[in-house]
Formats: C-alpha cells, sequence, structure tokens
C-alpha cells in the first residue's frame, strides 16, 4: 500500500467513525441546521460590527469571505475531491447533497477565516469564535458531506487567508491611521 492510499483509507475510516460512531438524535437535529446557519451566523456579526460602529472590521470581515470564497471555490474544482456519500455506501447524509466537490470545506475555510479576521481585534471572543468554527468543521463530517482531511484544508485555507487578509490591511493601512 502506498502513502496516498493509506492516507485515504485514514480519512475514511475517520469520516465513518465520526458519521456512524457518535450519532445521537441531538447532533442529528444540530448539525444539519449549521449548513444554513453558519453564514447566518457570521452575516449577522458582521451586521453586529457594523451597528456597533465597528464599520471597518465589518468591512474587513466581509472582505476576507469574500476573498476567501473567491479562492476556494475554484481549488475545489481544481482538485475534483469526490464527496463521501458517493464514494461510500453507508454514509449517513443527513443534509441535501451537495454540487460541488469535497475538497476543501468550504464552511470550514469561512468559518476559520472570519474567526482569524474578528479575533485579531477581539480576542476576547477568540475561544468562542474557533468553538463555533470547530463545531462548524465536526459539523460536516458528521451529517456526511465532507471527509476529515476536507474539513483540514478548509481549516488552513480559512486561517492562511485570514492572516493574509489582516497582513494586507495593516501594510497597505487600509483604514487608515485611525482604523482598526
Amino acid at each position: 500500500m502506498d502513502f496516498l492510499t493509506y492516507i485515504v483509507s485514514i480519512d475514511q475510516s475517520v469520516f465513518l467513525d465520526i458519521n456512524h460512531s457518535i450519532a445521537n438524535s441531538v447532533f442529528d437535529t444540530v448539525f444539519p441546521a449549521l449548513r444554513e446557519f453558519t453564514y447566518v451566523f457570521w452575516l449577522l456579526l458582521i451586521v453586529y460590527l457594523w451597528m456597533k460602529d465597528e464599520r471597518e472590521l465589518a468591512l474587513l470581515t466581509g472582505a476576507g469571505i469574500l476573498a476567501g470564497a473567491m479562492f476556494t471555490y475554484p481549488l475545489k474544482f481544481i482538485i475534483d475531491r469526490t464527496r463521501p456519500y458517493n464514494i461510500i455506501e453507508s454514509t449517513r447524509l443527513l443534509t441535501p447533497s451537495e454540487p460541488d466537490p469535497s475538497f476543501p470545506s468550504a464552511h470550514a475555510e469561512m468559518s476559520f477565516l472570519a474567526a482569524t479576521i474578528v479575533s485579531r481585534f477581539h480576542p476576547e471572543y477568540s475561544k468562542y469564535l474557533y468553538s463555533f468554527s470547530f463545531i462548524v468543521g465536526l459539523s460536516r463530517i458528521y451529517v456526511g458531506v465532507h471527509f476529515p482531511i476536507d474539513v483540514v484544508g478548509g481549516v488552513l485555507v480559512g486561517v492562511m487567508i485570514g492572516k493574509l487578509v489582516l497582513v494586507v490591511q495593516k501594510k497597505r493601512n487600509i483604514f487608515g491611521e485611525k482604523g482598526i
């Protein structure tokens, strides 16, 4: 067995453990709802920041999410990884099937990107934002639409783009001297 085959077998095994072994009625109800709620959560946070007169941070977070999507969605089609429910017959699919490829997880990417940006300016909330993002990532495996490596890829892409957005903001002094 070559190394790549070995990694794929571990990825599929961990997927099945999460998708089957921790199954319970609470997760079966809450985790599918995170499919849409993830977007709602980050949009509401941006609106909240805007209303709390942190417009620059709201704009930076929104721009970061947009930049992340512009990178992640083409990457999904370049890599073109098949979703678990198309490979593993016993997958418990708890949400509608997804039309795009699996790697990286865009939900994980967006959540970790936004958490990275907002946590830079509000470190007191970082444990909550990253905990929410972790639960979003776990939910994507649990509901049967992503392998663990897809989620890890989404986390890495999200954190890297989030940090890149922060570096560009700081170097370019986008919001001026009095900005964030």
